[in-house]
């Protein structure tokens, strides 16, 4: 008898940790979880550094490190200029697990997974997800099953929008999100009954998305205001659970009679915030970042608070569907002059290039050099005086400490050729901080109106409620007759997941991977390596953001306290 192929059923919960699932799924609450984890194997998954959606979920579909794929965060400068551009799948120098299985003849479903906008040809179906900027046609591959997803769910969505002016936002945004999970389950259910698949892949954001906003609401007294929403993020977990019941019960009754090994996973884990640190504006009275001070660099500082002002009513006072329309239908020449003064007025254009030696971008705790030939108006030069600062800022960011209780706060700094290596290190920050408790959260945010120290609570430029951060660890959960059951998995990294799939599917690995498959799976022959990487598939269509669909995608980033 010929032995049937072997498939894979990847779903991922951005953001899930077992510090929710494990006492959870013990209470019976997640019934789904509580048998994969019982049957199966299970265990944290290391995420990147910087724990974030861009590094992460990159990693784990291309199995290399971020010297290699090159997104270390969501937004990168632009070469010969201090401002910034929003990353997408373009910028991904290396293969990922689904085109090298297209390339082996697989067919592949893939389902809002991050950073597959726009879409590369593959064989089988790819549904981008974030970033994309709307749910147009341009997200879909093939894309004539454009107008089948349409049809299945008219109102299908990338990510769910805060109503302020709901009656009750907090409830609002919560049936929002449960709305968000049945959209995703109902479109990876569709596609599995009706494409041939042999890995499939569907990504729900509720997870982080409900964590960020009702972090807060899992402890609070029975007598407090937030009382009526503890329960929202569990009940965003119990309806993921049913959701994937619901894609393992499919996947066993399509016929076919295929093993299929279900992987459980998140990028990165979360916890509570409790400060967010303002890197420029540490930077800038260390004495390494100087704003503009002039009076031309104060009508720019008022300038960016009028625009701070503009997008804090954009959020509160335009109804979701408006802005959604927005995103759709506003033309790009039209949103030219407003997308350049915002990147201008809340990114760069307060800082006094020519007096500063190094400046903070992007999400986590990313520091760059103002390096002479590399950036446009750069002071430090490259060789010693590089190296100098460096070690200056290493020194100096271990002393940061807790403002409140003293306890020092930054694990290390990293020199970038300490943790990345390949032909995209150039776009890597300088230095990486890796905080002791992610309940602290840098960001390169520009201006000088902020604390360093900023107990934020609620998202940029909105009303909407933020208590809930990342953290390093994620998690991992192998079930099928693969994989070898009840064990504990340790050791586990994004950077293994890759070349673990194309073992369940019984494919080589390009000796380009960084990761190696986890030992956790069973019954396996030995694996195949090649040493020629597979050739990159460029995008289905080529994709450069619109300056509409770059200043609300950074508007968004912002949102999320991300930037």
């Amino acid at each position: 008898m010929t032995e049937l192929a072997p498939r894979v059923l990847i779903i991922g919960l951005d953001s899930a940790t077992f510090d929710l699932i494990e006492p959870w799924a013990a209470q019976g609450y997640l019934p789904q979880l509580a048998r994969l984890m019982a049957e199966g194997a299970h265990g944290p998954l290391a995420s990147t550094l910087q724990p974030t959606t861009a590094p992460a979920w990159t990693t784990f579909m291309t199995g290399v490190n971020q010297g290699q794929h090159g997104l270390y965060d969501f937004v990168r400068r632009r070469a010969g200029s201090y401002n910034v551009e929003v990353t997408n799948s373009t910028h991904v120098k290396a293969p990922t697990f689904f085109e090298i299985a297209s390339q082996y003849g697989q067919r592949v479903i893939s389902v809002n997974m991050p950073y597959t906008f726009p879409p590369r040809a593959v064989n089988g179906v790819m549904v981008g997800g974030p970033f994309a900027p709307a749910f147009t046609r341009e997200v879909v591959y093939p894309p004539e099953l454009f107008e089948t997803i349409k049809a299945l769910a008219p109102d299908y969505f990338i990510l769910t929008e805060y109503n302020p002016r709901a009656t009750d936002p907090r409830a609002a945004y919560a049936q929002a999100l449960l709305h968000e999970v049945e959209l995703r389950e109902n479109v990876a259910a569709h596609l599995m009954q009706t494409q041939l698949w042999d890995v499939c892949a569907v990504v729900t954001m509720a997870t982080d998305e409900v964590q960020h906003t009702f972090w807060q609401c899992l402890t609070v007294a029975d007598d407090d205001p937030l009382a009526p929403y503890r329960d929202v993020i569990r009940e965003v977990y119990q309806r993921i659970d049913r959701m994937i019941g619901h894609l393992i019960e499919l996947a066993a009754n399509d016929g076919t009679g295929r093993p299929t090994t279900v992987m459980i996973l998140s990028d990165h884990g979360a916890g509570d915030l409790r400060w967010m640190i303002n890197l420029n504006q540490w930077l800038a009275e260390a004495g390494y970042l100087k704003f503009q001070t002039e009076k031309t660099g104060a009508l720019k500082n008022a300038r960016a608070r009028s625009m701070q002002r503009l997008m804090h009513a954009y959020k509160r006072m335009l109804p979701s569907s408006w802005r959604e329309a927005i995103r759709v239908r506003l033309g790009a020449q039209r949103f030219h002059r407003l997308k350049g003064e915002f990147e201008s007025a809340l990114v760069t254009a307060v800082v006094d290039w020519t007096q500063t030696r190094a400046y903070s971008l992007g999400a986590g705790g990313n520091i760059f050099v103002n390096l002479a030939g590399r950036e446009p108006q750069g002071v430090i030069q490259p060789g010693a005086e590089y190296e100098q600062v460096r070690t200056e800022l290493i020194a100096q960011l271990q002393q940061l400490s807790d403002p409140e209780t003293g306890a020092p706060i930054v694990a290390c700094v990293h020199r970038r050729e300490e943790i990345y290596h390949g032909e995209e290190l150039e776009y890597a920050p300088d230095l990486i901080v890796r905080w002791r408790d992610h309940a602290c959260w840098g960001r390169g945010l520009y201006g000088n109106q902020t604390p360093v120290f900023e107990a934020q609570r609620q998202f940029d430029f909105s009303d909407q409620p933020l208590s809930g951060t990342h953290r390093p660890e994620g998690i991992l959960i192998l079930w099928g007759a693969a994989i070898r059951s009840g064990e504990r998995i340790t050791g586990a990294r994004l950077l293994d997941l890759a070349p673990t799939i194309l073992k369940l599917l019984n494919l080589p690995v390009p000796e380009i991977m960084d990761g190696r498959a986890l030992a956790v799976v069973a019954n396996s022959p030995e694996q195949a390596t090649f040493e020629t990487p597979l050739k990159l598939k460029q995008a289905a269509t080529e994709h450069d953001y619109t300056p509409e669909e770059e200043a609300l995608i950074t508007q968004h980033l912002k949102d999320l306290g991300y930037l």
